[in-house]
């Protein structure tokens, strides 16, 4: 049975000029209970978890089988990056990105430039991908990004030759690297 609830999607409350479009959607009865559950956990309305969960479909979830993404548990990305030798997970790190990045902004954005890298690095990395919380800031006339992380030393180490791989493989850009054992801190010269 459907329930008939309407649900109306806007966009987000933080676009500094906010253009929403009303949609009316029927949903089942679980669904709809389900949507009322997570938007109360989350303390925000049906209306800004719909958008998020639509705003996370249109940025990646429809683009994951086309770049061939799969989701992996933590732990058992953890454990693969634990089996390779010190010096050979910054390696396999480099070798990764010297091809998948390129050919995912490629097809996702259809240009490679300075900010689609770093939108692929924040959103396909972190932000959907799950790998580590992105966060960036200009000081100085540098980029500073530091991606925290929980994979261990050895996912820092892999990260740091994907992440190195990726700016100069797309872009052929240099960047320094400092890393600890749950992050990656990246300086981008501007």
């Amino acid at each position: 049975m459907i329930a008939k609830q309407h649900i109306y999607v806007s966009e987000s409350c933080m676009s500094v000029v906010p253009t929403s479009t009303t949609r009316s959607f029927r949903v089942d009865r679980e669904l709809s209970r389900v949507l009322d559950e997570e938007s109360e956990r989350m303390g925000v309305s049906v209306n800004a978890l719909v958008n998020m969960i639509l705003k996370r479909y249109s940025e990646f979830t429809r683009f994951l089988s086309k770049i061939d993404l799969v989701v992996i548990n933590r732990e058992l990305l953890k454990s693969l990056f634990d089996s390779y030798p010190d010096e050979d997970i910054f390696g396999l790190g480099v070798s990764a990105g010297e091809i998948i990045p390129r050919d995912t902004i490629l097809f996702w954005k259809k240009t490679l430039t300075f900010e689609t890298v770093l939108e692929y690095i924040d959103k396909i990395i972190c932000r959907y991908g799950f790998l580590g919380t992105y966060d960036e800031t200009n000081q100085n006339g540098q980029r500073i990004i530091v991606i925290r992380h929980r994979l261990g030393k050895k996912g820092s180490q892999f990260l740091h030759g994907y992440l190195k791989s990726t700016l100069k493989n797309t872009i052929n850009l240099e960047s320094s690297f400092e890393l600890t054992e749950s992050s990656v801190k990246l300086e981008i010269n501007l």
